[in-house]
């Protein structure tokens, strides 16, 4: 065997090869890692989500068990949107009631206004409400649904409150017999008692004056009599007189503050009637000077809502629609806040409260 077929029997790799092998199996790791990643935070969310249920739980059952008095019933209590910690007041098994902090997992936040719900004595709350727990790693949001009767489901509501409808109760005007009775009472006469001379009155006497005037007048005299105590003149203050040429300094006028304000501040919006998708509020923008850039954003830089502005720049003082529509999905219902700011800054800013139903 000569050299020159040793050599082709001895071909390795070539460069070109080796980096198209290298490319291949960085992009594999990278597709590897980032669904080990968002494995990991689904895995977060949902725990955390039923962690949270089951104290919901707890505290009802705990009401019920207690047969809990107005002011020491079981509740369950959110923060801020954005925050990961949940308060939960009831019985842990020492006959006391005490309020107890817990956290959610690492990365998960809720996405929905504070609330506190209280669970009376038959498990139930005044009205139906809606938590929303979200992964900051993902796009994902895990509702966890608390029904006027006390029912907690996770990801999903069977039966919502708005979905039943109204029962009509009829009115009653009275519910007493007021018929006259038969046969009718006849009343017995009451006997009028006689005056007695006795019972007369005796005049009274007369008095009769004396007639021994005595001279007290009660005038003691002194009227005209001249003490010589005389009251003393008081010495007048005299008054400044002005500089020629001075002027009084005249006192500032206050700068008036910028100020935001949204009408509506509040929207209440479905999930299934298309009438009901949107609603608009005014921004508007007073005392305002220079130009200044309007932006609204979801707090909890959560993406349960669809926003748009119809004026992003206003010179001065103005106004700017803001619509806000709702997306389908379970993860999109609840109360939210929605953050209306500009730059440079305009007050503090403006909330606008917004309720996605089914």
């Amino acid at each position: 065997m000569n050299a020159k077929s040793r050599a082709k029997q001895q071909a390795g790799f070539t460069i070109m090869q080796m980096v198209i092998t290298v490319v291949i199996i960085g992009i594999v790791s990278t597709f590897g890692l980032l669904g080990i990643r968002n494995a990991r935070a689904e895995y977060r969310v949902r725990n955390s989500a039923r962690v949270f249920a089951s104290y919901l739980e707890k505290a009802r059952a705990d009401s019920v068990r207690r047969h809990a008095a107005s002011g020491s019933q079981a509740s369950v209590e959110t923060f801020d949107v954005g925050t990961n910690t949940y308060a939960v007041t009831m019985d842990y098994g020492d006959g006391t009631v005490v309020t107890k902090t817990f956290q959610l997992e690492s990365g998960v936040s809720f996405n929905t206004i504070p609330k506190k719900v209280t669970f009376d004595w038959r498990g139930r709350i005044d009205k139906y409400w809606v938590f929303q727990v979200k992964s900051d790693e993902i796009d994902r949001s895990i509702p966890v649904d608390v029904s006027g009767s006390g029912d907690i489901t996770v990801e999903e509501q069977h039966f919502p409150d708005e979905n039943i409808p109204a029962i009509s109760v009829a009115s009653v005007s009275d519910d007493v017999d007021r018929s006259t009775p038969t046969p009718t009472p006849t009343p017995t006469p009451t006997a009028t008692a006689t005056p007695s001379p006795a019972d007369s009155p005796s005049p009274s006497p007369t008095a009769t004056p004396n007639g021994n005037g005595n001279g007290n007048g009660g005038t003691n005299g002194n009227s005209g009599s001249g003490n010589g105590n005389s009251t003393p003149t008081p010495t007048p203050t005299p008054t400044p007189t002005p500089t020629p040429g001075a002027s009084p300094s005249p006192s500032p006028s206050p700068i008036p503050q910028c100020v935001i304000t949204l009408s509506p501040s509040a929207l209440t919006l479905s999930q299934s009637v298309s009438s009901s998708k949107t609603g608009t509020s005014t921004v508007t923008l007073a005392n305002a000077t220079g130009v200044r850039t309007i932006s609204a954003s979801l707090a909890g830089n959560g993406k349960s809502l669809v926003l748009g502005l119809s004026l992003v720049r206003l010179d001065g003082n103005g106004s700017s629609i803001l619509s806000v529509t709702s997306k389908t999905g379970s993860g999109n219902r609840g109360v939210f806040q929605v953050n209306v700011t500009t730059d440079p800054a305009c007050g503090s800013g403006a909330h606008l409260t917004v309720t996605v139903k089914n």
